[in-house]
């Protein structure tokens, strides 16, 4: 079997390796359109992911590939937030088994990992070429036509075609022009900038610090402006800060309300959002002039084509927004699903393809609302929702065969499905979902 996997991100490198070790005769093209990250200096706009319970069960299943990834990482136990009343953070306990904990591992490390683990184990029937892009898919005859960086154009034969390339899929476009295939996307009215910088010695490096801070209006009529960040740790003595606000997605510039310098920058890092974290004029500069990034939540009714043979995973299938650090771990289940499909039924793709769609699809959609509905518009419900979600957590520590984990709790520390997340908070989820576009409305009209 010719697998062919356009995208060596995380999605598309767990699947080589799952594939090449289930099916060592397998051949397995992997084609990246970035050049190789071990070659790169630091991005600054990589970002940190969070490899919870769900995440690092997918890893150990093929054997050793926990134990390299893990290395890459910092093992994080705690929550820190600033308490204003006593003038200092406070960190707090993230579970009470030492051996339960988040992996946060920068994006680029974690591919490193996964590359380097494929090379060693030397696999004779892997490709993986880079400063490659795919340009075309013809779905009827399975054939790709591909670039190298120097434009140079060739052409790829394949047996099974796995989109892995992301929001704006290649593999995606061409299924979009199948019948029956409907897709949806919709922008969020935040952005978001990340930067990175030295950890100042009195962070810890087990845990992640959350802020919140309310933005004054900048002219009359206007609400405050809710901005929300963390500041995550890194290898080599770093920190990663991570900052999302309400903008306009379609804006390439754009800084949250009040910042136009680097010293007003500085300033409400230092005195307002993250206190004691100092950011020196090159870091301060490097946030101003980058680029914001906006969230696109897709959704669609199937994630293959059975005709072309052709399937999408990952961001390419739903892409999410990053308040559950599911976007990954969601990913990786995608790609368990395919795999476990493949060997069920002994590789013949086109029953394998559309028993994944039929698995997966339900499992994109919950989590998608997952992270939408668990944050309630309308502060009264925000509150109420919040209440029950404390008295529920309490409850099922204390009484743990009687009531469940809040559905946060499950998404984070189990690898209970998401779907079955869903379905037990069903009547919150419809209440919030219900709520939720009233508020919309009513922005709209306003």
């Amino acid at each position: 079997m010719k697998v062919v996997i356009i995208g060596a991100g995380p999605a598309g490198l767990l699947l080589a390796h799952r594939l090449l070790a289930r099916s060592p005769d397998c051949e397995v093209f992997l084609y990246e359109q970035r050049s190789d990250l071990r070659l790169q200096r630091s991005d600054e706009r990589a970002f940190v992911i969070s490899l919870t319970e769900r995440g690092q069960q997918i890893l150990k299943a093929v054997d050793g590939l926990w134990a390299a990834v893990k290395q890459e990482g910092l093992a994080i136990r705690k929550t820190g937030f600033y308490n204003k009343k006593l003038g200092q953070w406070q960190a707090f306990q993230r579970s009470s088994d030492p051996e339960q904990f988040s992996l946060l591992i920068n994006r680029n490390n974690l591919c490193r990992a996964l590359i380097d683990e494929l090379e060693k184990r030397a696999y004779p029937n892997v490709h993986l070429v880079f400063n490659t892009s795919c340009l075309e898919v013809n779905l009827r005859t399975h054939q790709i036509k591909l670039a190298t960086k120097d434009d140079r154009p060739f052409e790829q034969s394949y047996d099974l075609l796995v989109g892995a390339d992301g929001v704006h899929s290649v593999v995606k476009t061409a299924m979009l022009r199948q019948p029956g295939f409907d897709f949806r996307q919709s922008y969020f009215d935040s952005v978001w900038k990340v930067v990175h910088i030295s950890q100042p010695p009195d962070f810890s490096s087990d845990t992640s610090y959350f802020f919140r801070h309310s933005i004054p209006p900048t002219h009359p009529g206007a609400g405050p402006t809710q901005l929300t960040g963390a500041a995550i740790p890194e290898l080599n003595n770093q920190l990663c800060l991570l900052m999302f606000w309400k903008q306009a997605p379609h804006l390439t510039q754009g800084n949250p309300p009040g910042i136009q310098t680097v010293s007003d920058l500085q300033r409400s890092v230092f005195e307002q959002w993250l206190p004691g974290i100092q950011l020196d004029d090159t870091a301060a500069q490097t946030f101003l002039d980058q680029r914001p990034s906006s969230i696109l939540e897709t959704r669609c009714n199937r994630y293959h084509d059975e005709a072309g043979q052709a399937v999408l995973v990952g961001d390419a299938a739903h892409a999410m927004s990053s308040s559950l650090a599911q976007g990954c771990q969601a990913a990786f289940a995608d790609v368990v699903a395919l795999d476990e499909c493949l060997q069920e039924s002994n590789n013949d793709i086109k029953v394998a393809l559309a028993h994944y769609s039929a698995r997966q699809v339900k499992e994109g959609h919950a989590i998608a609302d997952l992270n939408t509905l668990l944050n309630p518009q309308a502060k009264w419900l925000s509150l109420l929702f919040g209440g029950a979600m404390a008295l529920q957590g309490k409850l099922s520590q204390r009484f743990p065969n009687w009531f469940s984990p809040t559905p946060a709790t499950l998404v984070a520390k189990t690898t209970l499905p998401y779907a079955t997340i869903f379905d037990r908070f069903k009547p919150w989820m419809a209440l919030i979902q219900w709520s939720n576009k009233k508020s919309l409305a009513k922005r709209e009209l306003t």
